[in-house]
């Protein structure tokens, strides 16, 4: 990278710092991610900003999020989770069967392939899709605009709502990090275990090593009684920085070249939030659980995203970060297979 695209990333970072600082004082939640994200996204949509951000400044604000969220893997909170086992195996599966439900949808009202569109639904992150239309030959582009539309409006949607839903400013008291006097040697502990986690899990080639390989270890080492430190608050929103400005900058104007696409792909994932959301108010009250506990646990969003949400509006993290991953690990592994099924299906339709 040159030194005018440089200064162009460092000027950008700083007016999404502004902008969070911005969405603070009007009592948005995740003030650091969902302003950043919506400043970034209209500057490369309009074209106003072209220097592509690296993929690679994502697993740092990943790895902060994940450490702090294994905080909240408690000996106790662990045991409540073994409990939970058809619950949350349950919820996974009925997610599951209302993405296959919008996948019919959206081939049905776009020019798209079953394969494809099928892609293009699955809760799985952007990247790994990417990967996946790549190795079946589908149209990348199109799969990771869907993705990141889901990932976006659930990001976006879920938290402001919830946010109505419980009055707003809501829960905007509370804060995350560290409350009173920072403990560098707990802080340094915890971000040892991160890495750790993320350098095995990369090392295993298993799915999402910045995120889960982080959140396992910490967690780990949380639940073990291990004089762990959350970080301050200012990391904190940095690493938020870091996430919304990397998924804004997706969303460049070439992805919104077919505009007829684009609005189906947006109905459709704004369809899949409904059901997702519907179902997960139904469940709350099959289950005794609290609604909004539900929809986080079940939103179609990112781990790390909704694990954010969950602390910062005051949720119970661990509850929500398992029924996630559950799901992921339920999908992801099997995605592959899931689009393998769908091509041999269309060829012999064909």
């Amino acid at each position: 990278m040159n030194l005018s695209g440089l200064v162009r990333l460092l000027a950008l970072y700083g007016l999404c710092c502004a902008m969070g600082r911005l969405f603070v004082a009007i009592g948005m939640p995740l003030p650091y991610m969902i302003g950043p994200l919506l400043l970034t996204a209209a500057l490369y949509i309009t074209g106003v900003m072209k220097t592509p951000i690296s993929a690679r400044t994502r697993p740092y604000g990943q790895m902060i999020i994940a450490s702090t969220v294994g905080l909240a893997f408690t000996p106790e909170a662990l045991l409540v989770i073994l409990e939970m086992g058809p619950e949350i195996v349950g919820l996974a599966v009925l997610t599951g069967l209302c993405a296959l439900f919008v996948s019919l949808l959206l081939k049905r009202f776009s020019r798209l392939d079953y394969s494809t569109a099928l892609l293009c639904t699955l809760p799985t992150s952007p990247v790994e899709a990417a990967v996946i239309a790549e190795r079946f030959g589908l149209d990348k582009g199109v799969v990771v605009l869907s993705q990141t539309i889901r990932i976006a409006s659930v990001v976006v949607i879920i938290p402001i709502a919830l946010y109505v839903a419980d009055g707003w400013p809501g829960n905007a008291g509370r804060t995350l990090g560290a409350a009173g006097a920072l403990d560098v040697g707990g802080m340094a502990l915890l971000a040892v275990a991160a890495l750790a986690g993320a350098v095995l899990f990369k090392w295993l080639r298993l799915p999402n090593p910045y995120f889960f390989g982080a959140l396992l270890v910490s967690a780990a080492v949380s639940s073990s009684g291990l004089p762990v430190a959350p970080y301050p608050s200012l990391v904190l929103a940095m690493a938020q920085v870091v996430l919304g400005t990397w998924l804004g900058s997706v969303f460049t104007r070439e992805l919104f070249v077919e505009m007829k696409l684009t609005l189906s792909i947006i109905l459709s994932m704004l369809l899949f939030l409904f059901l997702t959301s519907l179902m997960a108010v139904a469940f709350a009250g099959l289950t005794g659980l609290p609604w909004e506990v539900m929809v986080l646990s079940a939103a179609p969003g990112g781990v790390t995203e909704m694990a954010l949400t969950a602390q910062f509006l005051g949720y119970s993290v661990a509850i929500i970060v398992s029924f996630q991953i559950v799901r992921i690990c339920i999908f992801m592994p099997g995605v592959h297979g899931f689009i393998a099924l769908a091509r041999r299906f269309e060829a012999r339709g064909g």
